[in-house]
Order: C-alpha cells, then structure tokens, then sequence
C-alpha cells in the first residue's frame, strides 16, 4: 500500500474554539450547538449531534469560536488532551478544541478520527504548560500524517467500524449490568438517602472500622502487594489488581498500612465515594480510605449503600483545591440498616450478576485489543 505523507494543516484546516462570557445571559441558552470536552467524556460513539451548553447568535459574534460543518473531526487539545468525536450536525467548541476541518480530496474524517485515537498518546506528549498540558495548534499543524488514497482510507475504516461496533456493546453490556444491581438494590431498599422504607438509621462507624493509609508514598515498587490508587476503582465490584505492587520492605519503610481482603473502598479526595470491595489484601494510597465491616454488616451492602451518600460527602468534605474528606467525616456518614437476611439476599444477587460481569469484563477487554491490533496494522498498511 502506498502512503503519501502530509502535515496536518495541508490536508485539513484547524479550528479552535471559545467561550462568551459566562456572565451575560443573553450569550446563552441559544439555539447554536457549543462543545466542551465534557461532552465528548460522557459519549460511548465516535458521533457528537447534541451538547449540554448552547449559545445564542450574538453569544457567538461575542468570541472567537468558529462553527464546524457536519463531519469535522473534533479533538479536545486540553484538559485531557486526546478525546475525539465526529460532528453531524453544525456547531461550535470552547477554546479546549484543536477541531478539523478534512480536505475531502485528501483524507475521509472517519480515517482521520480513527487515527487521531491510534495517536493519542502521542498528542499528549506534545502538550506544553504547567497547570495542565495543552495542545497548541503550532504544535499541533506539524504533525505528520500517512495517508493512503481516499479508497483504501474508506476501506479500513469500514474495518474499523466493525471493530469498534463490537467493542461498543460489549461496553454497554457492562453498563447495563451496572444499571441493573443499582435497580435491584432501590428496589429492595428504596434510596438510603431518604429511607423511604423506613430503616434504622446509623452511621458508617457503628458498620464499620475506618482504616485511613499511611501518609507517605512508597520510594519503589517491586513487589506483589496490590498499590491500589483511584484511577484502579472502576465500578461497584471487586478489585484485585493494579499496575505497580509493593514488595513487604517497601510497605515497612513507609509503614503502610495493609487494607484486608473484603473490605470496602471508597475514594476521599476528588471525585467522592466511588466504592469497590478489595478482593485481595492490598495497600491503597492517600486518596483511598477503606472499611473493614463488622459482623452485623454485609460488605457488598454497605458498599452499595455508601455510594448513594455522595451529596452528603461533598457537603461534610473540606473544600480546598478538590474536595476532602477525612476519617472523621466517613465515620459520620449515614448507613440504613435493614435486616441482616435481606442484605444477604442483595448480597447473593449481586455475586451472580457480578461473576457474568466479569466474564463481559474479559470479553470487553479482548474486543479492546482486537481493536488496538486492527489499528497498530491499519496505520502501518498492513490490512
């Protein structure tokens, strides 16, 4: 396969976006489309045709933003570098976007988003800056990229596709079995925020023993003992696994505190009360806080119950750069207290939902490096 290779300001025009002032009203609430890369977070598809922030016509004249014709390619530059989307309708971006505007002629969008993703790792090498790394389009409009003809670009991406296709529903499979334990557990208990069914009502430390970790980071990792961080807390479930293990030296030099198996943990810096169970004994970082249930406290419930108290946390947390919430505040938070059968009920539920989950779980993954794969040969003409 022949490739012909271009900078991508000569096969496509760059875009970046703005933002009107967020002060006067009459910039808002308009009828034009207005991206952030939130929104483009929150899709499971590479196609964008709605956005949650619309601005009004002389919002628009107001700044600087350009309005994107349908099938642009949009990539947020900042704040993260690398999500990518494809428009079908007209709209515009805030100033997080580098967005495209392919040269038909030159390259097909749906190869240029396909390889945009294949590359994303490398744009975010490229970003410059101190409080967060960005994408400049100076940067950015020297990137080179290897184009095959238009037919062959049509092509792999019709593979492509396929292989994202596939990826994409086994992802909503999880989200739906995700869905489903949420609903049975209303179901059963109705929302532990406003004890609708009329439970006893207690606090987390009459369930539980709080474990906060030490205070300092480990020199090294070198061993099998799970570093559990935030970013290994990925939905109601089990966890067992990280990327880095701490050897029994290193947890001693820095007196780590080992969190046992089947305790619940929850995150306290940041994004509040995301929740797992630990499957193995573990060591967890600053950002983590776990509880060790008691005998009258079934772990699966209470893990499913404290995630429901979000807006209790964020109300109780100190509020400095992020929101933090310490021993004293997860000790308070408010725990309903069915009967203890009816916590194993739920308990039983869950663990036949979860062990098909897990099994999606793998299937998601393997579908995820077959479109790696597909990827890695397509943008090197191998398929």
């Amino acid at each position: 396969m022949t490739f012909q290779k271009l900078l991508i300001k000569d096969c496509c025009t760059i875009v970046s976006g703005s933002t009107p002032r967020t002060d006067i009203p009459e910039y808002w609430n308009g009828d034009i489309l207005w991206a952030t890369p939130k929104d483009l977070s929150d899709r499971n598809c590479q196609y964008i045709a709605e956005t949650n922030s619309k601005i009004t016509q002389e919002g628009f004249n107001s700044c600087s933003t350009s309005l994107l014709p349908p099938y642009s390619v949009l990539l947020s530059s900042r704040a993260p570098i690398g999500l990518v989307a494809v428009n079908t309708v007209p709209m515009c971006t805030n100033q997080g976007f580098k967005s495209l505007i392919p040269d038909s002629n030159k390259v097909y969008y749906k190869y240029l988003y396909y390889w945009l993703l294949y590359k994303k790792e490398y744009l975010q090498s490229l970003g410059n800056g101190a409080t967060f790394k960005e994408l400049s389009k100076n940067s950015f409009e020297r990137v080179e990229i290897q184009l095959p003809s238009v037919t062959e670009q049509k092509r792999i991406a019709a593979i492509l596709d396929k292989a994202e296709e596939i990826k994409r529903k086994r992802e909503e499979s999880l989200k739906l079995a995700d869905e489903f334990l949420k609903s049975v557990f209303v179901d059963m208990f109705g929302d532990p925020v406003t004890n609708p069914k009329g439970w006893e009502m207690k606090t987390a430390i009459d369930f539980a023993q709080c474990i906060v970790p030490g205070r300092d980071k480990p020199k090294s990792f070198s061993g099998g003992i799970p570093w559990v961080t935030t970013n290994d807390l990925k939905h109601l479930g089990y966890t067992s696994e990280s990327h880095i293990g701490l050897a029994d030296n290193e947890i001693q030099e820095v007196r780590a505190r080992i969190i046992p198996e089947n305790s619940v943990i929850i995150t306290c810096v940041g994004d509040l009360g995301i929740a797992t169970i630990s499957k193995v004994k573990m060591v967890i970082n600053q950002q983590l806080h776990a509880f060790q249930c008691k005998e009258n406290m079934n772990n699966i419930f209470f893990m499913y119950a404290i995630s429901f108290q979000k807006s209790y946390m964020y109300s109780r947390a100190t509020k400095t750069t992020v929101p933090y919430m310490n021993k004293s505040v997860c000790n308070s938070i408010p725990m309903i207290y069915p009967p203890a059968h009816l916590q194993q009920k739920f308990a039983n539920i869950f663990e036949v939902v979860n062990s098909q989950r897990e099994l999606m779980s793998k299937s998601f993954n393997y579908t995820t490096s077959i479109f790696s794969s597909l990827s890695h040969y397509a943008f090197r003409g191998k398929i």
